[in-house]
């Protein structure tokens, strides 16, 4: 389909992603918890929660006519589904020590970590039960694939929903760097990449595999998607947690077995990692890579630079700076979506997302401005 029809949403990212000709540029975003409490307020469409994790609940709500997400609710072209939980253990986690401001836990990978109580951010590490590799042949059997990594009743229902509005569906997973940090630390994961390797190309082995698994026992309950989103935070502001040299040595051959995967069902990739990715980028289009996400302009990452670069092999879905948004003021946030779109349109492969999650501070009209402008300026000829 050319670019002077409109298209349905399945048919704009999958034209994107595949550097082709949309009508438009998809959009697509994510938000902080506080940010999504807020707005789902003033909406009238407020929370409902249960469980362990919180998650949303819309059972006895109408599921099927009831939007559970803002990117419904705005009519993104991107919807989420899968998103298996890794953890060893499946349990609630065990408090330790808490006040009006935070939490210490114990969680199902035997990490300890104090949370915010009331706000979203990275906890603090505190310490890892999982510290050797006696300790990991302990709980490797509890790593495998089973249902109840998967909450079938919540993204059934928006499964349901995506499909008749024919919006772009994305599984979502987590690559094994992310999953891994989770249960090792960063430091006791890196320092052991030079010192231990073996143990840690066995747990990558562990779970990629069981990433791998849990992809298909969600496509043998019939679940059909159109793409991949992995995430994966592997870099800070200046450049990833580790050398080129390790990445390609214990992250590349993981990711290409796990994009492979996906590849043979028809999916693009598209990665998450917060940071400055920029000396690892070519790695990740050999490891499979079909676009990249948020691309953090605090870390350095440009879409006027990158585009030139990688349009031709990769497609971006982010790099609209969230601190132009905080200023709410409504000229510069015109001007920012213009700039960014003006970079990056020309090679066809982007995607409107934040270069973070809208953070709080953002308010819902400049949101609408974000978005009206996107729409206007982001329209091929």
């Amino acid at each position: 389909m050319g670019g002077g029809a409109t298209m349905t949403s399945r048919e704009r990212v999958a034209a994107t992603l595949a550097r082709g000709r949309p009508d438009r540029v998809p959009i697509y975003d994510k938000f902080w918890y506080e940010v999504e409490k807020s707005w789902r307020a003033q909406l009238g469409c407020p929370f409902v929660t249960s469980g362990r994790s919180g998650r949303y609940d819309w059972e006895g709500s109408a599921p099927e006519a009831q939007p559970v997400s803002l990117q419904e609710i705005f009519e993104m072209d991107i919807a989420e589904v899968g998103w298996p939980d890794y953890r060893l253990r499946l349990v609630e986690p065990e408090v330790i020590e808490e006040t009006d401001e935070w939490i210490l836990q114990r969680d199902g990978n035997e990490a300890t970590l104090r949370w915010w109580k009331h706000k979203m951010g990275t906890p603090e590490h505190v310490g890892y039960g999982i510290d050797s590799p006696e300790a990991w042949a302990k709980v490797k059997p509890l790593m495998t694939a089973r249902r109840e990594r998967i909450r079938w009743n919540e993204f059934g229902s928006l499964y349901r929903r995506t499909r008749a509005r024919d919006r772009f569906l994305c599984y979502c997973t987590v690559e094994p760097f992310e999953m891994i940090k989770d249960v090792l630390g960063h430091e006791i994961m890196l320092k052991a990449m030079r010192k231990q390797p073996e143990w840690i190309h066995d747990i990558f082995e562990c779970y990629t595999n069981v990433a791998i698994e849990m992809f298909e026992m969600f496509t043998a309950e019939g679940y059909d998607c159109d793409g991949a989103f992995v995430y994966g935070d592997m870099a800070y502001k200046t450049g990833p947690f580790m050398s080129p040299r390790h990445f390609r040595e214990f992250l590349c051959p993981y990711h290409k077995r796990l994009f492979d995967v996906f590849h043979a069902h028809g999916m693009p990739v598209i990665f998450h990692s917060d940071g400055d990715i920029r000396t690892v980028i070519d790695d990740l289009i050999a490891s499979g890579v079909d676009a990249i996400n948020p691309l953090e302009c605090k870390a350095g990452m440009d879409l006027r630079e990158l585009a030139p670069r990688y349009g031709e092999r990769l497609s971006f879905v982010g790099n609209f700076d969230v601190r132009v948004m905080l200023t709410n003021d409504p000229e510069q946030i015109r001007d920012e979506v213009r700039r960014k779109l003006a970079a990056a349109m020309p090679y066809r492969g982007i995607i409107y997302h934040s270069d973070h999650s809208i953070p709080p501070g953002v308010t819902l009209e400049s949101y609408r401005v974000v978005l009206d402008e996107v729409r206007r300026a982001g329209t091929y000829g």
